[in-house]
């Protein structure tokens, strides 16, 4: 048994100069009593699952009932038992830790009710407010039978003006992109480009916030980072406390491959350091494991914008030119992203007899770096490839063009890119997209200011 004990992480050590290293150590040493307790929450999480059905009747027979097209268009997707046991649990622990008294409560996207049934099972004399927007759900939930007074509402929730305000606002917003019309004009001030509803409902959601109340939400992977939400980000930054960031990209929904957080915040300003990161203004959210990680990858690391580099989309859309599309390799060569294997540009042939190789249009010669876009929802894998062709070329819009805004020789600027791919196959780059795009790409500006890159 060694002489010296390190009580954070329980490490022996013999000599005391090595028990000072270990303690003065930058990134500190794992608290085992924090590894323990969270390897026991896991387990008990797991066993929960096995033996307690994640779905009430309830949600399987309006999951069965509600057709594809009006899931996917309203975002109706049920949340499982689980999730909703230890979002309610972390809330109500933490309310007890800090005796905080809940009295009103709103769940503004309630579907068939499973968190409000569990609010019900947990609470005593509290009001809760529940509020359904979809017909054939609000038929089948409003003669549902509560301990505590609940009031259950069929309305639009960004319409519901009502004067009472809540301690806590609970639930799983609906995720699906709104027309910019269809949205008020005091809400744009707080995302860019399209708006999706869970952002809306946040934003709707903190004005109906008492005093030190709080706001529980399951929430997309993308909100902790995607760069439309930075505004709504930065606000609640500033101006609230985050309480905790869970993962719960592990659980299951019905239908739906989604993977989520949750956000739980309390209406104070407080100290968030342990959840986010600011990336020159871009504020990141994560758990406070993965918030260290990221920090580290940005260690020793600069972006492609300090080195002059410019980011664009390829701007040729073949299916938009079919008519000067073409066989014949006199003419320019189009570059799909079909054509970038294992970071390599080859000549493919397309099962599709409209989409050619080659375009009678005005091509360039200068030598590129171009870098997949990525499609849909899934796992991103970086696939890039230097363009550095002796005919002209153009690029297909499902490409990326990174290009140097210096003055440089072809030389110092196939040099530069090679520099570029060798930080693309850099082990933390890998790192950092697992991390960072959780189940969507990189686009423009995420590549040229948010991608670390190691020189």
């Amino acid at each position: 048994m060694g002489k010296y004990l390190c009580k954070r992480c329980g490490k022996e050590f013999n000599q005391k100069s090595h028990f000072d290293t270990h303690c003065k150590k930058k990134i500190p040493c794992k608290d085992i009593n924090k590894v323990i307790s969270n390897l026991v929450k896991s387990e008990v999480n797991e066993q929960v699952k096995l033996l307690v059905p994640q779905f009430g009747e309830l949600s399987k027979t309006l999951t069965s009932k509600l057709d594809k097209k009006t899931k996917k268009s309203k975002g109706i997707f049920f949340t499982p038992y689980n999730i909703i046991k230890q979002s309610c649990d972390i809330v109500f622990e933490y309310c007890a830790q800090n005796n905080i008294q809940i009295t009103d409560i709103l769940e503004p996207s309630c579907g068939s009710c499973e968190y409000i049934k569990y609010l019900d099972n947990i609470t005593e004399n509290v009001n809760i407010d529940g509020i359904e927007y979809d017909d054939t759900i609000y038929e089948n939930i409003k003669s549902l039978k509560f301990r505590n007074t609940v009031n259950l509402m069929k309305m639009d929730y960004l319409k519901h003006e009502v004067e009472r305000m809540y301690d806590l606002i609970i639930g799983n917003p609906p995720y699906f992109v709104v027309k910019q019309s269809d949205v008020k004009k005091e809400y744009k001030q707080f995302y860019d480009g399209r708006p999706n509803m869970f952002v809306l409902f946040i934003i709707h959601s903190l004005s109906k916030l008492k005093e030190g109340g709080l706001i529980s939400f399951i929430l997309p992977k993308s909100f902790c980072n995607c760069l439309y939400y930075n505004k709504i980000r930065s606000h609640i930054n500033e101006n609230f406390t985050i309480v905790d960031i869970c993962d719960f990209s592990k659980e299951s929904y019905l239908e739906t491959a989604q993977d989520t957080i949750m956000l739980f915040i309390h209406n104070k300003p407080g100290e968030n350091n342990d959840y986010i990161y600011n990336n020159n203004g871009n504020i990141l959210f994560n758990t406070p494991e993965n918030i260290k990680h990221i920090k580290r990858l940005y260690d020793n690391s600069t972006n492609l914008k300090d080195l002059n580099l410019s980011v664009k989309v390829g701007n040729t859309v073949w299916n938009q030119c079919k008519d000067i599309l073409t066989d014949d390799s006199k003419f320019t060569r189009l570059i799909y992203s079909g054509d970038i294997k294992n970071n390599n540009l080859e000549l493919t042939e397309y099962k599709n007899d409209e989409k050619k190789n080659y375009i009678m249009a005005k091509g360039e010669m200068e030598p590129v770096l171009v870098v997949n876009r990525g499609y849909g929802v899934g796992t991103y894998n970086l696939n890039y490839s230097i363009i550095d062709l002796d005919h002209e070329y153009l690029i297909e819009n499902h490409l990326i063009i990174i290009k140097s805004d210096d003055n440089l020789s072809k030389e110092e600027l196939i040099s530069k890119f090679n520099m570029i791919t060798k930080s693309f196959d850099d082990k933390r780059t890998e790192e950092f997209i697992q991390l960072y795009c959780c189940n969507s790409a990189l686009n423009t500006t995420e590549l040229q200011t948010v991608l670390p890159i190691y020189l």
